[in-house]
């Protein structure tokens, strides 16, 4: 039996990176996932991936600007699996490397729109099955992108510390109901970031304490399994980083 055995959670932006890792390591340990994203095709790979180990992913295709799509997310979610009990925020657009004098308001938008957004979307549409659930949890997905300020990242930025301010409401607004809200900060590599980044993957790892930058499945898996289960029904409205001690002094 999987610590999260019996849940079912909703995992945006799940076609890829983080949210793949977090859609799969949800799976593993038992909750049943309904997995979105505009790449149905790819959720579909994740669909068989999960099912090889005997899991469940209900794949989705969902464009998360789209409030109706997520609507459609949300309710057929509910109806397959007959509830919802965490939710994932995983999607967000506009991650290219541009400086605040090469914004314009349509990048800017897209930022906000597919991030923050799309988050509080999903959390409204969510909010009834988190509440009837009984211990209901909220995991957002933010960035050191925007709590460093890094150069070339202010939309993106911008929209990750406009999610750490939204999930601290809802912490605030919705513990009564025994709903948590967190976010995490993840400093990690996929592959893909691996393979074609090599330069930038040993500067990171030359920052890091532990000598090396770690993956959503194997290190940010312990974090996440704890606040979607019971083990963190006492832990609400905070920022955790995972990055391997960048942030130590922070």
């Amino acid at each position: 039996m999987g610590k999260l055995e019996g849940r079912v959670a909703i995992v945006t932006g799940a076609s890829s990176g983080v949210g793949r890792g977090v859609a799969k390591v949800l799976a593993e340990n038992g909750a049943r996932v309904c997995a979105c994203a505009r790449r149905l095709e790819k959720l579909e790979e994740l669909q068989a991936e999960v099912a090889a180990f005997g899991g469940e992913v209900l794949p989705v295709a969902c464009d998360v600007t789209d409030v109706e799509q997520i609507r459609n997310v949300v309710a057929r979610c509910a109806e397959h699996f007959g509830g919802i009990d965490i939710l994932v925020n995983c999607a967000q657009g506009a991650m290219q490397y541009r400086e605040i004098n090469d914004i314009d308001e349509a990048y800017a938008l897209e930022a906000f729109e597919s991030g923050a957004l799309a988050s509080l979307m999903f959390m409204k549409e969510c909010f009834p099955y988190l509440r009837d659930s009984g211990h209901g949890r909220i995991i957002n997905t933010a960035s050191a992108a925007g709590y460093d300020g890094n150069a070339g990242f202010g939309a993106y930025g911008m929209a990750k510390e406009a999610i750490r301010a939204i999930t601290r409401t809802a912490a605030s607004e919705w513990g009564r109901y025994g709903i948590t809200a967190n976010v995490f900060l993840p400093i990690i590599a996929t592959d893909f970031f691996r393979e074609t980044q090599p330069e930038a993957l040993k500067s990171l790892e030359a920052k890091t304490p532990l000598g090396r930058i770690g993956t959503t499945e194997e290190d940010c898996a312990p974090l996440i399994v704890f606040l979607a289960s019971d083990d963190g029904s006492y832990f609400t409205g905070q920022s955790y980083m995972v990055d391997g001690g960048i942030h130590k002094h922070s």
